[in-house]
């Protein structure tokens, strides 16, 4: 069965998404007992909410466009957040792979809404700006571990 959203509802998802990974990896933050960890921890959550700040500041100009047009929404299966599936992490190199792989996941989720048939080149380039975020994110990420575990 195929489910279709507007591309309003898939930035709300992905709003909750975000903000859910920034509490999860500031309620971690308190409770490691390395401050390398915490200040990975730290830098996570910050640049969780920098996405989710994002989300919320489409460009105005085709802002109507892109929220309004309808997509079908690949299930979301593999980036969903029940927290359970989230590892505790014990150390900056488990932190640093689990933010990787789920920065990885969200690019292979935005390049399938890309890549459907009939998507307004707006709400293409809305998707494109996300991977190009999320591939960003993922070298200040590993870049910001590597600085900490120097320290």
């Amino acid at each position: 069965m195929q489910t279709y959203k507007t591309v309003a509802e898939v930035v709300d998802f992905l709003e909750t998404y975000h903000r859910q990974l920034k509490n999860f990896y500031l309620r971690h933050r308190d409770t490691v007992n390395s401050e390398r960890l915490q200040m990975l921890l730290d830098y996570i959550s910050r640049h969780e909410k920098n996405i989710q700040d994002m989300l919320e500041t489409i460009h105005e100009k085709d802002r109507d466009i892109i929220l309004k047009t309808w997509i079908q929404f690949v299930p979301f299966t593999e980036t969903t957040l029940p927290e359970e599936k989230l590892t505790d992490p014990e150390d900056i190199d488990i932190a640093v792979q689990q933010v990787l792989d789920l920065d990885s996941k969200l690019i292979r989720f935005y390049d399938k809404m890309i890549n459907q048939n009939g998507i307004p080149e707006p709400v293409k380039e809305f998707f494109h700006q996300l991977i190009t975020m999320e591939e960003k994110e993922k070298t200040q990420v590993a870049e910001a571990a590597q600085q900490i575990k120097n320290l």
